[in-house]
């Protein structure tokens, strides 16, 4: 009979665990605390690639979903982006999960089979995540998510008129 036997975590894998159980409960903190679009104005950066396409990419809308989903408001945080849900719950795994290694010292995750980076596994991964980006145009402009949507972008012509 064979048993599991996780190897030991090394010191620097102690570490990276315990830098975990700090910064994400620190980010989650701070996404639950500084509301969407209050960000000012000599902030570098546009708060949206939509604000830069035109279009949502998919991630678009994340930050606000987790606000929203944070506070309890699962309809807006659905509104937003249906990802922050498998999102939070696949940081919420691997808080846990770090929690549990940290807690025995052992390495559970070194374990997991690795996947192979094929050509057709690239491709299907690709083809995956330009299925989502539709699905994301699709919600926003079906239903006039115009905080998503820019009119001025390049690519904003080409799917609504």
């Amino acid at each position: 009979m064979r048993t599991f036997s996780a190897p030991s975590l090394s010191p620097l894998g102690r570490r990276w665990r315990a830098l975990h159980l700090v910064i994400l409960p620190g980010l989650l903190f701070a996404l639950a605390n500084v509301r969407p679009g209050s960000l000012p104005a000599w902030f570098p950066f546009a708060t949206s690639c939509g604000a830069i396409t035109g279009l949502p990419c998919i991630f678009c809308g994340t930050t606000r979903a987790i606000y929203h989903l944070l506070h309890g408001e699962l309809a807006r945080a659905l509104y937003y982006n249906w990802l922050s849900f498998p999102l939070l719950a696949g940081a919420a795994a691997l808080y846990v999960l770090n929690l549990i290694e940290l807690s025995t010292g052992r390495d559970f995750l070194s374990r997991l089979p690795r996947p192979r980076l094929t050509r057709r596994s690239a491709a299907a991964f690709a083809a995956g995540f330009v299925l989502l980006w539709f699905l994301q145009v699709y919600l926003a402009v079906s239903q006039q998510k115009t905080e998503l949507l820019n009119p001025h972008g390049p690519l904003y012509s080409f799917v609504v008129r």
